[in-house]
């Protein structure tokens, strides 16, 4: 079954995330960064704590979690190598591994790049993509090689269905489809997905979530086997060769300093 989820924006610009089922009160909560603006959703809802998932260890996306546990101790998921890393973690999952909370059922897939233990969970028609995909971009590679970080998002989450939610941690959406566009200058879809997002926020309203379909056909760092993606690399970087991960490691080194 698929989730409700409901986008709480934090700090600059988070966004933390509360899944529930429709016509139930148990949420889990995933990358709380600061607890008490998500505790204080969650009672403004008439929400009840089930469970706190974190994506990847970072401050942003775990700092609200021991908050959370004081208010209402529950289990802490995160991956199986990050357990000293993600406070008041109990249980570590392995890839692939799934586990149901609150009628809700999630599938753990370790995708390293951003760190060497992020994780992005299913659920549903969902995906919760902490800093690993963006719209319009991927995360930076703190832990990870351009390889990695190629493989995670190929050969993990590109074959999710294509009507797949993404839920990404941070709204980068304007200036990733900027950065985009300096590549793919004629897409058509992404002029217009870049048109729409600034329209969204210049309302101060999310860009979350986007639909794995879209990213594939506006997404640069997604299409880095696209013949005319390639051309336009290689005509930036002419070292860049016509391997894909060759392209992705060319456009990420590219979007780091756009």
């Amino acid at each position: 079954m698929n989730p409700a989820v409901e986008v709480v924006p934090v700090f600059e610009d988070n966004y933390s995330f509360v899944l529930t089922l429709p016509g139930q009160d148990r949420a889990i909560v995933v990358d709380p960064g600061d607890g008490e603006k998500v505790w204080c959703f969650l009672e403004e809802k008439g929400y009840g704590l089930e469970a706190i998932l974190a994506t990847h260890h970072h401050f942003d996306h775990v700092a609200g979690i021991e908050f959370l546990c004081d208010k209402m101790p529950v289990d802490v998921y995160c991956f199986k190598g990050d357990l000293d890393r993600v406070p008041r973690a109990g249980r570590g999952l392995e890839d692939a591994e799934e586990i149901e909370r609150g009628g809700l059922r999630f599938r753990t897939l370790h995708v390293p790049g951003h760190t060497s233990g992020h994780v992005v969970y299913v659920c549903g028609d969902a995906l919760l993509a902490g800093d690993t995909l963006f719209l319009g971009g991927c995360g930076r590679l703190f832990e990870g090689s351009p390889e990695q970080m190629f493989h995670s998002l190929y050969d993990k989450i590109l074959p999710l269905p294509e009507e797949t939610r993404i839920f990404a941690a941070h709204e980068y959406t304007v200036h990733n489809r900027s950065f985009c566009l300096s590549i793919e200058s004629e897409n058509a879809a992404l002029r217009e997905q870049f048109n729409e997002s600034k329209a969204l926020c210049k309302k101060n309203l999310p860009t979350v979530p986007g639909s794995l379909k879209t990213e594939k056909e506006t997404n640069t760092f997604l299409r880095c086997r696209e013949p005319a993606v390639v051309q336009a690399v290689q005509a930036k970087a002419p070292d860049t060769s016509d391997d894909p991960v060759s392209v992705f490691t060319a456009v990420r080194a590219m979007r780091d300093g756009y």
